[in-house]
C-alpha cells in the first residue's frame, strides 16, 4: 500500500511539472503560427500592392472580408489563415458571435489609396489590444507603446510571460520585434 502511495505521489509531482510546460509549449507554438501567418499575409499584401499600386482598403470593409481580395480573382495566397488566438466568449455577457473574432485584424491608410498597412493577431491574452486598427496611422513607437490617447496599440512582449498583454503585429513601414 505504501509503495502504491509513493508511486502516486511521484506521478503527481511529475504531472505538476509537465502540464504547465506542455501548456507553455502550446502557447509558444500558436505564437509561431501567428507570426508565420502574418508574414505570409504581408507577402501577399506586398504582391497585391505591386499589381494594384495600393494595399486593399480596410476602412469600410468588415474584418473577416479584408483579405478576400488576396484569394480572388488573383490568388496571392491560397487560403485566408485563421487567427490561432480567437477571442474568448463570455456567456454571461453576450458578445457578438460574428466571424470577425476568428480573423486577423488589418488596417491600411490613407483611406482612398492605401500605401501602408498593419496586421495583427489577438495574442496569447486573447484580448483585442488594437483599437481602432482600421485607421492605422503609420508606425510610431508612441502609438504602439500605448502613449497616444487616440490609439491603443499594444505589442505582445514574451519577456512578461506567454500570456502577457498585447497583440502580435506586422506593419509595412517598420519592422516590429
Amino acid at each position: 500500500m505504501i509503495e502504491l502511495l509513493v508511486v502516486i505521489a511521484i506521478i503527481s509531482v511529475l504531472a505538476a511539472v509537465a502540464v504547465p510546460n506542455f501548456l507553455e509549449a502550446q502557447v509558444r507554438s500558436k505564437i509561431a503560427v501567428a507570426k508565420n501567418d502574418l508574414r505570409t499575409i504581408a507577402t501577399a499584401l506586398e504582391t497585391y500592392h505591386v499589381d494594384n499600386g495600393r494595399y486593399p482598403e480596410t476602412y469600410i470593409t468588415p474584418r473577416w472580408q479584408r483579405f478576400q481580395c488576396l484569394t480572388t480573382p488573383v490568388a496571392y495566397i491560397t487560403r485566408i489563415p485563421r487567427d490561432p488566438f480567437e477571442m474568448r466568449w463570455d456567456l454571461d455577457n453576450y458578445v457578438d458571435w460574428s466571424p470577425r473574432h476568428f480573423a486577423y485584424k488589418m488596417g491600411a491608410t490613407p483611406l482612398q489609396t492605401p500605401q501602408r498597412f498593419a496586421i495583427s493577431s489577438n495574442g496569447p491574452d486573447l484580448d483585442e489590444d488594437s483599437v481602432p486598427i482600421k485607421v492605422y496611422p503609420g508606425f510610431s513607437w508612441t502609438v504602439f507603446l500605448g502613449l497616444d490617447p487616440d490609439y491603443d496599440y499594444m505589442i505582445y512582449d514574451p519577456t512578461n510571460g506567454t500570456v502577457s498583454n498585447g497583440d502580435i503585429w506586422r506593419v509595412s513601414d517598420h519592422q516590429l520585434p
